[in-house]
Protein backbone atom coordinates (compact mmCIF):
# COMPACT_ATOMS: atom_id res chain seq x y z
CA UNK A 1 0.00 0.00 0.00
CA UNK A 2 2.80 2.29 -0.71
CA UNK A 3 4.44 4.63 -3.28
CA UNK A 4 1.11 4.93 -5.19
CA UNK A 5 1.73 7.92 -7.47
CA UNK A 6 2.67 9.74 -4.05
CA UNK A 7 -0.29 8.12 -1.89
CA UNK A 8 -0.39 5.51 0.47
CA UNK A 9 -3.97 4.51 -0.20
CA UNK A 10 -6.35 5.16 -3.23
CA UNK A 11 -9.33 5.52 -1.12
CA UNK A 12 -12.91 5.35 -2.81
CA UNK A 13 -16.75 6.98 -1.27
CA UNK A 14 -19.34 5.61 -3.27
CA UNK A 15 -22.20 8.30 -2.39
CA UNK A 16 -24.56 10.95 -3.72
CA UNK A 17 -22.22 13.71 -4.99
CA UNK A 18 -22.34 16.10 -8.04
CA UNK A 19 -20.49 19.60 -9.15
CA UNK A 20 -21.75 22.44 -8.51
CA UNK A 21 -19.48 25.68 -9.51
CA UNK A 22 -16.52 23.35 -9.96
CA UNK A 23 -16.74 22.36 -6.42
CA UNK A 24 -17.73 19.37 -4.93
CA UNK A 25 -21.68 19.26 -3.97
CA UNK A 26 -22.50 16.52 -1.41
CA UNK A 27 -23.96 15.53 2.21
CA UNK A 28 -21.73 18.21 4.01
CA UNK A 29 -20.39 15.23 6.73
CA UNK A 30 -18.75 13.36 3.91
CA UNK A 31 -18.06 16.19 2.26
CA UNK A 32 -16.11 17.69 5.98
CA UNK A 33 -14.32 13.94 5.84
CA UNK A 34 -13.16 14.32 2.53
CA UNK A 35 -11.69 17.76 2.73
CA UNK A 36 -9.91 16.74 6.25
CA UNK A 37 -8.09 13.58 4.67
CA UNK A 38 -4.77 13.17 5.19
CA UNK A 39 -2.05 13.47 2.63
CA UNK A 40 -2.00 9.71 3.07
CA UNK A 41 -4.99 9.40 0.61
CA UNK A 42 -5.78 9.67 -3.02
CA UNK A 43 -9.55 10.06 -3.43
CA UNK A 44 -11.95 9.27 -5.75
CA UNK A 45 -16.05 9.94 -5.49
CA UNK A 46 -17.90 7.78 -7.38
CA UNK A 47 -21.41 8.85 -7.29
CA UNK A 48 -25.09 7.34 -8.19
CA UNK A 49 -26.30 11.41 -8.93
CA UNK A 50 -26.10 12.99 -11.75
CA UNK A 51 -23.11 10.90 -13.26
CA UNK A 52 -20.43 12.51 -15.45
CA UNK A 53 -19.65 11.06 -18.54
CA UNK A 54 -16.02 10.80 -17.54
CA UNK A 55 -14.20 11.14 -14.76
CA UNK A 56 -13.77 15.05 -13.59
CA UNK A 57 -11.34 16.44 -10.99
CA UNK A 58 -12.33 19.21 -8.53
CA UNK A 59 -11.27 21.03 -5.18
CA UNK A 60 -12.49 19.28 -1.87
CA UNK A 61 -11.31 22.10 0.16
CA UNK A 62 -7.29 22.04 -0.25
CA UNK A 63 -7.20 18.87 -1.57
CA UNK A 64 -7.90 17.54 -5.18
CA UNK A 65 -10.03 14.47 -5.91
CA UNK A 66 -11.98 13.02 -9.03
CA UNK A 67 -15.42 12.55 -9.75
CA UNK A 68 -16.57 9.52 -11.47
CA UNK A 69 -19.72 7.51 -12.32
CA UNK A 70 -20.77 4.80 -10.08
CA UNK A 71 -22.71 3.00 -12.55
CA UNK A 72 -19.34 2.96 -14.94
CA UNK A 73 -17.17 1.70 -12.27
CA UNK A 74 -18.89 -0.55 -10.73
CA UNK A 75 -19.97 -2.07 -14.34
CA UNK A 76 -16.28 -2.36 -15.42
CA UNK A 77 -14.56 -5.64 -14.42
CA UNK A 78 -11.43 -4.20 -13.13
CA UNK A 79 -13.14 -0.74 -12.08
CA UNK A 80 -13.41 -1.22 -8.02
CA UNK A 81 -10.24 -3.69 -7.89
CA UNK A 82 -7.28 -0.33 -7.82
CA UNK A 83 -8.86 0.52 -4.28
CA UNK A 84 -7.26 -0.03 -1.16
CA UNK A 85 -10.44 0.45 0.85
CA UNK A 86 -14.14 1.55 -0.71
CA UNK A 87 -16.49 3.40 1.62
CA UNK A 88 -20.62 3.10 1.20
CA UNK A 89 -22.33 6.19 2.89
CA UNK A 90 -25.76 5.13 3.88
CA UNK A 91 -27.74 2.34 3.16
CA UNK A 92 -30.77 4.31 2.78
CA UNK A 93 -30.76 4.13 -0.93
CA UNK A 94 -30.29 0.42 -3.39
CA UNK A 95 -27.11 1.21 -4.75
CA UNK A 96 -25.51 0.27 -1.63
CA UNK A 97 -27.25 -3.26 -2.01
CA UNK A 98 -26.55 -2.89 -5.43
CA UNK A 99 -22.63 -2.03 -4.45
CA UNK A 100 -22.37 -4.90 -2.52
CA UNK A 101 -23.67 -7.52 -4.67
CA UNK A 102 -20.81 -6.49 -7.23
CA UNK A 103 -18.08 -6.47 -4.12
CA UNK A 104 -19.12 -9.67 -3.01
CA UNK A 105 -19.21 -10.92 -6.71
CA UNK A 106 -15.49 -10.02 -7.15
CA UNK A 107 -13.97 -10.58 -3.66
CA UNK A 108 -13.84 -7.59 -2.60
CA UNK A 109 -16.15 -7.28 0.79
CA UNK A 110 -13.35 -7.22 3.01
CA UNK A 111 -11.88 -4.11 2.01
CA UNK A 112 -15.36 -2.39 1.86
CA UNK A 113 -16.73 -0.75 4.47
CA UNK A 114 -20.73 0.89 5.18
CA UNK A 115 -20.84 4.38 6.70
CA UNK A 116 -23.95 4.72 8.99
CA UNK A 117 -25.82 7.35 7.88
CA UNK A 118 -29.47 7.00 9.44
CA UNK A 119 -31.37 3.23 8.61
CA UNK A 120 -34.23 3.18 7.76
CA UNK A 121 -36.17 -0.09 9.54
CA UNK A 122 -37.00 2.34 12.19
CA UNK A 123 -37.88 4.96 10.44
CA UNK A 124 -40.75 3.78 8.54
CA UNK A 125 -41.70 2.27 12.17
CA UNK A 126 -41.62 5.81 13.75
CA UNK A 127 -42.16 7.73 10.20
CA UNK A 128 -45.68 9.28 11.16
CA UNK A 129 -45.71 8.53 15.33
CA UNK A 130 -48.50 10.90 16.61
CA UNK A 131 -50.02 11.88 12.74
CA UNK A 132 -53.87 10.82 13.16
CA UNK A 133 -54.91 8.14 10.97
CA UNK A 134 -57.34 10.43 8.67
CA UNK A 135 -54.18 12.63 8.12
CA UNK A 136 -52.14 9.19 6.92
CA UNK A 137 -54.11 8.03 4.84
CA UNK A 138 -55.79 11.27 2.86
CA UNK A 139 -54.85 12.87 -0.24
CA UNK A 140 -54.01 16.51 -1.56
CA UNK A 141 -53.84 16.91 -5.02
CA UNK A 142 -50.37 16.98 -4.58
CA UNK A 143 -50.33 13.77 -3.38
CA UNK A 144 -53.08 12.13 -5.68
CA UNK A 145 -50.61 14.22 -8.54
CA UNK A 146 -47.10 12.20 -6.96
CA UNK A 147 -49.89 9.12 -6.28
CA UNK A 148 -47.70 9.06 -2.63
CA UNK A 149 -48.99 10.20 0.17
CA UNK A 150 -47.91 9.66 3.88
CA UNK A 151 -49.27 6.30 4.03
CA UNK A 152 -47.39 5.01 0.83
CA UNK A 153 -44.29 7.15 1.98
CA UNK A 154 -44.45 4.86 4.62
CA UNK A 155 -44.64 1.66 2.50
CA UNK A 156 -41.71 3.20 0.41
CA UNK A 157 -39.49 3.34 3.58
CA UNK A 158 -40.66 -0.31 4.15
CA UNK A 159 -39.42 -1.50 1.04
CA UNK A 160 -36.41 0.14 0.87
CA UNK A 161 -35.88 -1.16 4.21
CA UNK A 162 -35.87 -4.28 3.13
CA UNK A 163 -32.72 -3.25 0.54
CA UNK A 164 -30.70 -2.04 3.03
CA UNK A 165 -31.79 -5.20 5.38
CA UNK A 166 -29.79 -7.74 2.19
CA UNK A 167 -26.93 -4.68 2.53
CA UNK A 168 -26.30 -4.93 5.86
CA UNK A 169 -26.52 -8.50 5.83
CA UNK A 170 -23.33 -8.80 2.95
CA UNK A 171 -21.33 -6.11 4.86
CA UNK A 172 -17.93 -7.25 6.32
CA UNK A 173 -16.94 -4.10 8.03
CA UNK A 174 -19.31 -1.38 9.19
CA UNK A 175 -19.20 1.99 10.60
CA UNK A 176 -21.30 3.71 12.67
CA UNK A 177 -21.24 5.78 15.88
CA UNK A 178 -24.71 5.00 18.06
CA UNK A 179 -26.56 2.35 19.80
CA UNK A 180 -29.09 2.12 17.20
CA UNK A 181 -26.89 1.90 14.10
CA UNK A 182 -25.56 -1.05 16.14
CA UNK A 183 -28.88 -2.54 17.12
CA UNK A 184 -30.03 -2.65 13.48
CA UNK A 185 -26.64 -3.95 12.09
CA UNK A 186 -26.74 -7.15 14.63
CA UNK A 187 -30.57 -7.69 13.62
CA UNK A 188 -29.19 -8.82 10.07
CA UNK A 189 -25.58 -9.39 10.71
CA UNK A 190 -23.78 -10.88 13.53
CA UNK A 191 -20.33 -11.34 11.94
CA UNK A 192 -19.55 -7.64 10.60
CA UNK A 193 -16.77 -5.61 12.44
CA UNK A 194 -17.92 -2.79 13.68
CA UNK A 195 -16.05 0.48 13.96
CA UNK A 196 -17.10 3.51 16.29
CA UNK A 197 -16.16 7.09 14.15
CA UNK A 198 -18.02 10.19 14.98
CA UNK A 199 -19.08 12.34 12.50
CA UNK A 200 -17.17 15.80 11.46
CA UNK A 201 -19.32 18.61 11.69
CA UNK A 202 -19.38 21.37 9.10
CA UNK A 203 -16.88 24.09 9.58
CA UNK A 204 -18.60 26.80 10.40
CA UNK A 205 -20.18 25.48 13.88
CA UNK A 206 -16.59 24.81 15.42
CA UNK A 207 -16.67 28.62 15.80
CA UNK A 208 -18.75 31.06 17.59
CA UNK A 209 -20.54 30.23 21.19
CA UNK A 210 -24.18 31.18 22.04
CA UNK A 211 -24.75 33.72 24.95
CA UNK A 212 -27.94 34.18 26.95
CA UNK A 213 -27.94 37.58 26.82
CA UNK A 214 -27.43 38.13 23.07
CA UNK A 215 -29.70 35.61 22.53
CA UNK A 216 -33.77 36.92 21.01
CA UNK A 217 -35.70 35.21 24.27
CA UNK A 218 -38.62 33.00 24.21
CA UNK A 219 -36.94 32.03 20.66
CA UNK A 220 -36.83 28.48 19.50
CA UNK A 221 -35.25 27.16 16.91
CA UNK A 222 -36.11 24.09 14.67
CA UNK A 223 -33.58 22.95 11.35
CA UNK A 224 -36.27 20.85 9.78
CA UNK A 225 -39.84 20.36 9.82
CA UNK A 226 -41.35 19.41 6.49
CA UNK A 227 -41.13 15.34 6.47
CA UNK A 228 -43.48 13.76 9.79
CA UNK A 229 -40.40 12.31 11.11
CA UNK A 230 -39.44 15.66 12.26
CA UNK A 231 -42.13 16.00 14.77
CA UNK A 232 -43.08 19.42 14.15
CA UNK A 233 -46.96 18.21 14.89
CA UNK A 234 -45.35 17.79 18.78
CA UNK A 235 -43.91 20.89 19.04
CA UNK A 236 -47.20 23.28 18.11
CA UNK A 237 -48.93 21.10 20.18
CA UNK A 238 -46.19 21.78 23.12
CA UNK A 239 -46.65 25.97 21.89
CA UNK A 240 -50.20 25.67 22.60
CA UNK A 241 -49.06 24.16 25.84
CA UNK A 242 -46.95 27.15 26.47
CA UNK A 243 -48.22 30.49 24.45
CA UNK A 244 -50.44 31.41 28.09
CA UNK A 245 -47.29 32.07 29.91
CA UNK A 246 -45.18 32.90 26.82
CA UNK A 247 -47.37 34.96 24.49
CA UNK A 248 -44.12 36.23 22.82
CA UNK A 249 -42.95 32.84 22.06
CA UNK A 250 -41.53 32.31 18.27
CA UNK A 251 -40.78 29.52 16.53
CA UNK A 252 -38.20 29.82 13.71
CA UNK A 253 -37.98 26.45 11.50
CA UNK A 254 -35.80 26.32 8.22
CA UNK A 255 -36.64 24.50 5.35
CA UNK A 256 -39.38 24.82 2.87
CA UNK A 257 -42.20 27.84 3.61
CA UNK A 258 -45.48 26.47 2.48
CA UNK A 259 -47.58 29.09 4.75
CA UNK A 260 -45.93 32.02 3.50
CA UNK A 261 -47.05 32.11 -0.09
CA UNK A 262 -47.40 34.73 -2.89
CA UNK A 263 -49.76 32.88 -4.45
CA UNK A 264 -53.15 30.96 -3.16
CA UNK A 265 -52.45 28.62 -5.86
CA UNK A 266 -49.30 27.63 -4.49
CA UNK A 267 -51.55 25.68 -2.12
CA UNK A 268 -51.91 23.14 -4.33
CA UNK A 269 -48.27 21.90 -3.76
CA UNK A 270 -49.64 21.13 0.07
CA UNK A 271 -48.79 17.63 1.07
CA UNK A 272 -51.33 16.44 3.59
CA UNK A 273 -48.72 16.60 6.86
CA UNK A 274 -48.21 20.58 5.72
CA UNK A 275 -51.80 20.57 5.57
CA UNK A 276 -52.01 18.86 8.86
CA UNK A 277 -49.58 21.24 10.43
CA UNK A 278 -51.26 24.48 8.73
CA UNK A 279 -54.59 22.95 10.64
CA UNK A 280 -52.75 22.64 14.07
CA UNK A 281 -51.80 26.74 13.49
CA UNK A 282 -54.99 27.48 12.64
CA UNK A 283 -57.03 25.54 15.62
CA UNK A 284 -54.28 26.76 18.42
CA UNK A 285 -54.09 30.59 16.99
CA UNK A 286 -50.21 30.11 16.20
CA UNK A 287 -49.89 32.15 12.68
CA UNK A 288 -48.09 34.94 15.03
CA UNK A 289 -45.76 32.64 16.98
CA UNK A 290 -44.36 30.82 13.72
CA UNK A 291 -41.56 31.96 11.52
CA UNK A 292 -40.55 29.76 8.42
CA UNK A 293 -37.39 30.82 6.84
CA UNK A 294 -37.07 29.11 3.93
CA UNK A 295 -33.46 27.19 3.02
CA UNK A 296 -30.39 28.48 5.04
CA UNK A 297 -26.94 28.21 4.17
CA UNK A 298 -24.56 27.23 6.72
CA UNK A 299 -23.74 30.39 7.75
CA UNK A 300 -27.47 31.57 8.01
CA UNK A 301 -28.00 28.07 10.11
CA UNK A 302 -25.13 29.12 12.42
CA UNK A 303 -27.01 32.50 12.78
CA UNK A 304 -30.47 30.92 13.79
CA UNK A 305 -28.99 28.75 16.46
CA UNK A 306 -27.39 31.68 18.01
CA UNK A 307 -30.38 33.76 18.03
CA UNK A 308 -32.17 31.01 19.50
CA UNK A 309 -33.11 30.73 23.20
CA UNK A 310 -33.81 26.98 22.50
CA UNK A 311 -32.97 24.60 19.68
CA UNK A 312 -35.25 21.89 20.10
CA UNK A 313 -35.25 18.30 18.38
CA UNK A 314 -38.50 16.98 18.14
CA UNK A 315 -38.21 13.98 15.99
CA UNK A 316 -40.05 10.55 16.34
CA UNK A 317 -36.53 9.17 14.85
CA UNK A 318 -32.89 9.90 14.12
CA UNK A 319 -29.92 7.58 14.34
CA UNK A 320 -27.21 10.51 14.94
CA UNK A 321 -28.76 14.09 13.92
CA UNK A 322 -26.04 16.42 13.36
CA UNK A 323 -28.19 19.72 14.20
CA UNK A 324 -28.39 18.38 17.53
CA UNK A 325 -24.83 18.06 17.41
CA UNK A 326 -24.16 21.41 15.84
CA UNK A 327 -26.31 23.32 18.21
CA UNK A 328 -24.84 22.15 21.16
CA UNK A 329 -21.40 22.69 19.42
CA UNK A 330 -22.32 26.00 19.60
CA UNK A 331 -23.27 26.05 23.14
CA UNK A 332 -27.05 26.27 22.58
CA UNK A 333 -29.45 24.84 25.49
CA UNK A 334 -31.25 21.96 23.66
CA UNK A 335 -34.31 19.99 24.24
CA UNK A 336 -34.28 16.27 22.29
CA UNK A 337 -36.87 13.60 22.23
CA UNK A 338 -35.25 10.25 23.63
CA UNK A 339 -34.83 8.65 19.74
CA UNK A 340 -32.40 6.56 18.16
CA UNK A 341 -28.55 7.46 19.05
CA UNK A 342 -29.81 10.76 21.04
CA UNK A 343 -28.67 9.99 24.66
CA UNK A 344 -25.12 8.37 22.87
CA UNK A 345 -23.99 12.45 22.76
CA UNK A 346 -26.18 14.07 25.64
CA UNK A 347 -26.91 13.25 29.13
CA UNK A 348 -30.51 14.20 30.54
CA UNK A 349 -30.70 17.44 32.50
CA UNK A 350 -26.74 17.80 32.42
CA UNK A 351 -26.17 18.44 28.94
CA UNK A 352 -29.56 19.10 27.42
CA UNK A 353 -33.33 18.37 28.22
CA UNK A 354 -34.25 14.53 26.72
CA UNK A 355 -37.88 13.61 26.92
CA UNK A 356 -40.29 10.71 25.14
CA UNK A 357 -40.54 11.49 21.66
CA UNK A 358 -44.74 11.50 22.33
CA UNK A 359 -44.46 13.34 25.72
CA UNK A 360 -45.77 16.87 24.54
CA UNK A 361 -46.06 17.73 28.13
CA UNK A 362 -42.85 17.38 29.07
CA UNK A 363 -41.41 19.31 25.58
CA UNK A 364 -43.66 21.91 26.86
CA UNK A 365 -42.34 21.34 29.99
CA UNK A 366 -38.17 21.61 29.39
CA UNK A 367 -38.93 24.68 26.90
CA UNK A 368 -40.36 26.03 30.24
CA UNK A 369 -37.33 25.45 32.40
CA UNK A 370 -35.05 26.78 29.84
CA UNK A 371 -36.61 29.75 29.61
CA UNK A 372 -37.22 30.27 33.33
CA UNK A 373 -34.00 28.74 34.81
CA UNK A 374 -31.19 30.97 33.72
CA UNK A 375 -28.60 29.40 36.03
CA UNK A 376 -29.44 26.03 34.88
CA UNK A 377 -29.69 27.43 31.28
CA UNK A 378 -26.44 28.48 31.14
CA UNK A 379 -25.00 25.78 32.96
CA UNK A 380 -26.08 22.93 30.24
CA UNK A 381 -25.05 24.82 27.68
CA UNK A 382 -21.64 24.43 28.73
CA UNK A 383 -21.35 20.77 29.82
CA UNK A 384 -23.36 20.35 26.54
CA UNK A 385 -20.70 22.42 24.19
CA UNK A 386 -18.03 20.96 25.85
CA UNK A 387 -19.54 17.44 25.16
CA UNK A 388 -20.09 18.07 21.44
CA UNK A 389 -16.14 19.33 20.89
CA UNK A 390 -14.97 16.37 22.35
CA UNK A 391 -17.33 14.02 21.09
CA UNK A 392 -16.84 15.83 17.17
CA UNK A 393 -13.34 16.62 17.39
CA UNK A 394 -12.24 17.09 14.05
CA UNK A 395 -8.87 15.75 14.32
CA UNK A 396 -9.73 13.02 16.22
CA UNK A 397 -12.71 11.53 14.49
CA UNK A 398 -10.62 12.18 11.30
CA UNK A 399 -7.78 10.20 12.63
CA UNK A 400 -9.85 7.71 13.69
CA UNK A 401 -11.33 7.50 10.46
CA UNK A 402 -7.98 6.85 8.71
CA UNK A 403 -6.97 4.47 10.91
CA UNK A 404 -10.44 2.58 10.49
CA UNK A 405 -9.75 2.89 6.64
CA UNK A 406 -6.42 1.16 7.34
CA UNK A 407 -6.99 -1.60 9.17
CA UNK A 408 -9.83 -2.40 6.77
CA UNK A 409 -7.18 -2.71 3.82
CA UNK A 410 -4.52 -4.64 5.81
CA UNK A 411 -7.46 -7.15 6.61
CA UNK A 412 -7.33 -7.46 2.90
CA UNK A 413 -4.16 -7.62 2.15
Amino acid sequence: MEGKGGYDMKLLFVCGANVADGALSCAPWIKSLAANLSDEFELTLATYKTEPAEPVSLSVGARTATLCGCSKLINSQNGLAPYDAIVLFGTEKPYARDVLRVCKSRGLLDKTAVFAQGVLYPCALHYAEGVPARVIKRYTFRDLLRRQNIKQEQKILHRRAEAEREALALTKNFIGRTTMDKAILRLYNQNAEYYRCNDVLRDPFYEGRWNLASCEKYRIFVSQFYYPLKGFHYLIEAANLLKGKYPDLKIAAAGYNPIQKPLPQKELKDSSYIRYIKELIKRYGLSENIILLGTLSEERMKEEYLKANVFVMPSTIENSPNSLAEAMALGVPTVASDVGGVTDFAQHKTEAYIYPSSAVYLLANYIDSVFSDREKTEAMARNGRARALREYDRRRNIAAFENTLKSIAQKHD
